[in-house]
């Protein structure tokens, strides 16, 4: 049976680099404006040995989400790509039951990607970049615009997981693209009954200043 490695070379990294992706393992970035990235993750996830399983996952990353999360080692974090376990929207490829490791499966199961036993190989890899072409890489796009992305942490599709509520979302999409004058009415909008409320607040002013002053 073909190696993960290999079928993923073999597959997908041309139909990735197609798209604009840049592939690095087992992970493949989209590349957008102010620094930010939308991530593809293939991620090994073993439950049968006549099988490879893994999950495909994605995350959208704003560069300042990362500057967030990270700030206390930003200035060394920040040359690092993110993977898909960061970012303030992720979800689940979830795969057709053809090349479903169980079809029935419930909750992460349910999520999971197969090739071997019963499930031939090239058959997994066009079902899954069939998924990618029509669903996976527009959405990746859409969400690269900040503006997009602001209204999906508004609205909230059921179907994707939001990270921030959507005050803080508010303003880590804007902080360095308005000056900090223009920030104060979304500072006004950050829920306080959030964890570290206070502390992003004026962590969002001075990153905003500093922006500025740099520019």
């Amino acid at each position: 049976m073909i190696s993960q490695n290999a079928w993923r070379r073999r597959h997908l990294v041309p139909v990735a680099k197609e798209a604009g992706l840049v592939p690095d393992g087992s992970v493949f970035r989209m590349l957008g404006e102010h620094g930010d990235c939308a991530v593809l993750e293939l991620q090994a996830h073993p439950m049968d040995p006549e099988r490879q399983s893994f999950f495909v996952r994605v995350s959208v990353v704003p560069l300042t989400e990362r500057a967030w999360t990270q700030r206390q080692h930003w200035e060394q974090a920040k040359d690092h790509l993110p993977t898909s376990g960061s970012g303030m929207l992720r979800w689940e490829v979830t795969p057709p039951a053809a090349v479903s490791f169980d079809p029935e499966g419930d909750g992460s199961v349910g999520a999971l990607w197969a090739y071997g036993a019963g499930i031939e190989p090239d058959e997994c890899a066009q079902q899954l970049i069939g998924v990618l072409r029509e669903h996976t890489f527009p959405a990746m796009r859409r969400f690269l615009d900040r503006d997009a992305l602001a209204a999906e942490m508004r609205e909230r599709t059921a179907q994707l997981r939001h990270r921030r509520p959507p005050g803080w979302a508010a303003v880590l999409l804007q902080v360095d693209r308005v000056p900090p004058a223009a920030l104060e009415p979304l500072l006004e909008e950050v829920e306080a009954d959030y964890p570290l409320a206070d502390e992003f607040v004026a962590w969002a002013r001075e990153y905003s200043a500093r922006h500025w002053a740099a520019a």
